[in-house]
């Protein structure tokens, strides 16, 4: 069974060819190593050539999985230039339809799969997971990946050179407390995030690690940062507001701060962190209380490091775009992830 386990440790390249070939045959598809394939980039497993008999074919780089709930496939991402076929032993319904509309593909052990280019289309839903066992959530850290955990790793891929730093200065800037901290970097740690290099620590498979704390995010620190959802008539007042943002104390997050990342980006949306709501900026706007249907979105900043810009770090920007659930936010991110050099240089890592 195709299978991820917390270390990382990678499966025999043979067997994880044969039983993608064992899952892939029964749709009438056939899969060959590609020549020169051997999967470079460490965010991805292996390199197939999946073909019909008709003589059709696709390369794919592929991202092999323990399951893949909805947050998972929400904090997926591309491959920059194969088309991405992602392998798990379970695919939930509602992350199916995500990367369906991301336009990745996917088999499971199940046999629901969608596979499509060109004429060829394979489109299969609905089968129950095999054997008895719950749907479960990819392997993590106990510590690494808990609320407090994340924003440990928050700072980390933020501002890799704290990788290094005292635990009790990491343990300050995340907001958390020293035994978290160091409970967070133990974990880290053992499953090769942290390596130490002369005594020193260091990130490593950084974009890995960006993935897997995008996923968590979504569902265990996100959901506890929100200060109230706002409506505002006009919220392009942001845009030259850069002194008054720092003279209050507060930054600018979400689409707002990917579209100062990303000109393309046309933000719908405002999202501002802040240590508490800025009642003068409240009042100065005239933003009112406005529930989920807001379109500003006051959010708490979790983390002690100098304010360095009137905008949120990138890796924040990048995963409250993933957390969204809006497809068109998720595009975005996609392109941040690759064109901006923080973003870009945690892959290098």
């Amino acid at each position: 069974m195709f299978n991820e386990n917390e270390h990382g440790r990678k499966l025999n390249e043979s067997t994880r060819l044969s039983e993608l070939r064992a899952w892939l045959s029964p749709l009438g598809l056939k899969v060959d190593m590609e020549p020169g394939g051997h999967a470079s980039d460490h965010r991805i497993d292996m390199v197939v050539r999946v073909s019909r008999a008709s003589g059709a074919a696709r390369t794919y780089a592929v991202e092999i999985k323990r399951d893949v709930p909805p947050a998972m496939a929400t904090a997926l991402h591309p491959h920059a230039s194969l088309p991405t076929l992602v392998v798990a032993r379970w695919i939930t319904e509602q992350a199916a339809g995500l990367m369906r509309e991301r336009g990745i593909d996917y088999v499971d052990e199940a046999g629901n799969a969608h596979i499509a280019w060109g004429d060829v289309l394979v489109d299969v839903r609905g089968r129950r997971k095999t054997g008895s066992r719950g749907g479960g959530s990819l392997p993590r850290g106990t510590k690494a990946f808990s609320r407090a955990g994340l924003q440990v790793g928050f700072v980390l891929l933020s501002w890799p050179s704290m990788a290094g730093a005292p635990l009790r200065a990491l343990a300050s800037a995340s907001g958390v407390s020293l035994g978290t901290a160091q409970a967070a970097v133990e974990d880290l740690a053992k499953a090769g995030y942290l390596y130490e290099v002369a005594d020193k620590r260091q990130l490593g498979r950084a974009g890995e690690l960006l993935n897997r704390w995008s996923e968590a995010y979504s569902t265990r620190l996100s959901p506890t940062l929100s200060l109230g959802d706002f409506a505002g008539s006009d919220i392009s007042w942001w845009r030259g507001s850069e002194d008054e943002l720092t003279r209050i104390d507060v930054q600018v997050g979400g689409e707002a701060g990917a579209s100062v990342l990303d000109p393309h980006l046309i933000p719908a949306t405002l999202t501002l962190y802040a240590e508490d709501r800025p009642r003068s900026l409240i009042g100065e706007h005239r933003l009112t209380l406005a529930g989920e249907v807001g379109n500003v979105h006051m959010r708490r900043r979790f983390w002690t490091m100098p304010r360095q810009s009137w905008i949120v770090p990138p890796t924040l920007i990048y995963a409250d775009l993933l957390a969204s659930g809006d497809s068109r936010q998720r595009e975005h991110a996609d392109r941040i992830r690759i064109s901006d050099d923080r973003l870009a240089g945690l892959d290098r890592i």
